[in-house]
């Protein structure tokens, strides 16, 4: 594909030429491509306790694994990443970032050691940091805005159905290779069971990138300008920081609630005595259920919301105002029961805010500087959420002197971000509204988007 100024490529569609059928097609093949990059990044927190005992691992180690391993590449590479998609072929960049992920999940299996794992968690951020903005960017070019939220919705249920995966059919793998104990496979040679977990969760996602050879780069839609320069999102944005910043600020707290699944195999053994097997089939039963029930109350929201200029923002606050206090209630429960149930209302109500925050971006962003927007703000979410929670909670944790007090501190982790969070978004809907009057105000104005 060439830049925004050159000639369209031979692969280029424009969706008003595409059928519906084919546009869900996209919708669907990026969803499963997203649910197996959330496969492949949760299947670690299923290993914590193989890869305490196998590596001598402090919980500080283990949240270094789980977050700022996996993100620190994730945050530094996506905008840059975001800026070049803006400029390329976005169908060919998630080829490429599908192989580099699945790459360094099967590498994952053949490490010994604390370092070279660390630095296979660096390699798939690097690779997914492609997945999500280059996937909105499209879906919002397939999809026209009164459609996009819906579709985007769908989309975003991703995250959940991987994750649901990864405790539900990784716990029973996890499971199945810890019984078998260290066996030699053919190319791969002898392995421990979570180094067999790794190569076996790897090795799909390649069949996956050669399906993204059916899919045409849709063109660019709500275009202001026929190029940009590499700094455009970030001034546009800044022009209308309170607005972006209140969308950022309640998508950040909503991915820093994610930190507590990352634990709850550790939260469930030590508190409550579960096998990772137990906690894996609950965990990814609630993936299966309560996040489509989320993803289902996303879109019904988003319809009832449509006519409101805020209403996708309307769509983050609902799931907000579930997830939170859920999501500090169920590590702190007498029971496992009361537990896992508090835990249900929290994960309707996180993939409920999931679909809101990239559906409300990508309604005060012009189309040539999408990608890009996308990945600032996914920078800006996972400071805290992947990068910054896991290794937090893992040294709080370990401050206390008591394992089992992982609760407390999973509870304080949630009131601490959440509230304030709240209240932001509250006060900052006023400054989202100005925020897609500007752009609906300036797309009247700019007329037909220029073609390339």
């Amino acid at each position: 594909m060439a830049s925004l100024s050159g000639a369209v490529a031979p692969d280029r569609a424009e969706p008003q030429q595409k059928g519906s059928a084919y546009r869900w097609y996209v919708v669907v093949l990026l969803l499963a491509i997203f649910i197996l990059s959330y496969f492949d990044r949760f299947i670690l927190s299923l290993l914590v306790e193989p890869l305490k005992a196998s590596l001598h691992l402090s919980d500080f180690e283990v949240g270094l694994l789980l977050g700022p391993a996996f993100s620190m590449f994730h945050v530094l590479a996506a905008i840059p990443l975001g800026w070049f998609a803006d400029r390329s072929n976005r169908k060919w960049l998630l080829f490429t970032g599908i192989v580099i992920w699945c790459s360094m999940t099967v590498g994952s299996g053949l490490v010994a050691t604390f370092l070279p794992l660390f630095l296979m968690r660096l390699g798939l951020g690097l690779g997914e940091a492609v997945v999500s903005p280059c996937s909105v960017s499209m879906i919002s070019d397939y999809f026209n805005r009164r459609e996009r939220a819906r579709a985007i919705s769908v989309y975003m249920a991703g995250p959940y159905l991987g994750a649901g995966l990864a405790f539900l059919l990784g716990g029973a793998v996890v499971g199945y290779l810890t019984k078998l104990g260290h066996v030699t496979w053919p190319v791969f040679g002898t392995l421990a069971p979570w180094q067999a977990t790794f190569v076996l969760v790897g090795i799909p996602g390649f069949l996956f990138a050669g399906m993204m050879l059916t899919v045409k780069e849709p063109e660019r839609q709500e275009r202001l300008a026929g190029k940009t320069s590499g700094t455009a999102a970030f001034r546009y944005m800044g022009a209308r920081w309170r607005g972006f910043g209140a969308l950022i600020v309640g998508s950040t707290c909503n991915f820093a609630l994610s930190a507590l699944t990352l634990w709850n195999v550790p939260l469930f053994s030590r508190v409550w005595g579960w096998s990772i097997a137990q906690t894996g089939f609950i965990t990814g039963l609630f993936y299966f259920t309560a996040g489509p029930i989320g993803t289902a109350l996303a879109v019904w929201s988003a319809k009832r919301f449509a006519g409101h200029v805020d209403g996708s923002m309307r769509v983050l606050i609902l799931g907000l105002l579930i997830c939170v206090p859920a999501s500090a209630l169920y590590p702190v429960m007498p029971s496992a029961q009361f537990g896992i149930a508090f835990m249900f209302v929290a994960f309707i109500g996180k993939s409920v805010a999931t679909a809101g925050g990239p559906a409300s971006m990508a309604q005060i962003i012009p189309g040539e500087m999408r990608t890009q927007g996308l990945a600032i703000f996914n920078t800006f979410i996972s400071l805290i959420g992947p990068l910054l929670g896991p290794p937090i909670i893992g040294a709080a944790t370990d401050y206390t002197g008591d394992p089992k007090k992982i609760g407390v501190v999973l509870c304080f982790y949630v009131l601490l971000i959440g509230i304030p969070s709240i209240f932001t978004v509250l006060f900052g809907l006023k400054h989202y509204r100005v925020a897609v009057r500007d752009l609906e105000t300036a797309l009247a104005q700019a007329g037909p988007a220029p073609h390339n």
